[in-house]
């Protein structure tokens, strides 16, 4: 019935789709369809907004959302662990595009913060005890510090 008085409303001179005149069919079926799928999606929750981000390898901008949360917020302990982790497994095994050096230094001062913030983590602690003995076998100083 709405149909019928939208097509009687919308009604012009043209080629016809079945009993909706184009104008018509545009009106009822695509301009809602347009509206619907230019809306905002709705939000999304801080977990979902750091799974994106480690799904592209965009760890900084993780660390940077981490950042700025709430830390009464329920799991953002857990999640600055897991991002950390992440970041420090990404520049040990898969980043190419830091020179070495720079890579293991990066990965261990987020192995520290996962260590720091973890204290058990049993991978964090396997890779800072590899990186540093790599350091010793290098006769190389052992970079300082922990990621932020």
């Amino acid at each position: 019935m709405i149909l019928l008085f939208l097509s009687n409303f919308f009604q012009t001179a043209g080629p016809r789709t079945g009993f909706l005149t184009i104008p018509a069919y545009v009106m009822v079926f695509v301009v809602p369809l347009l509206i619907v799928s230019c809306s905002d999606p709705e939000p999304q929750t801080l977990e979902a907004r750091v799974a994106s981000l480690l799904e592209q390898n965009e760890h900084e901008p993780a660390l940077e959302l981490l950042a700025d949360a709430d830390d009464d917020h329920p799991g953002v302990e857990e999640l600055r662990v897991q991002v950390h982790l992440a970041y420090a497994n990404y520049l040990t095994h898969e980043a190419d595009h830091l020179a070495m050096g720079a890579r293991m230094a990066t990965a261990l001062r987020h192995y520290r913060r996962v260590a720091e913030l973890d204290p058990g983590n049993s991978q964090a602690l396997t890779h800072i005890e590899l990186i540093e003995g790599i350091y010793d076998q290098m006769g190389r100083d052992i970079p300082e510090g922990v990621a932020e």
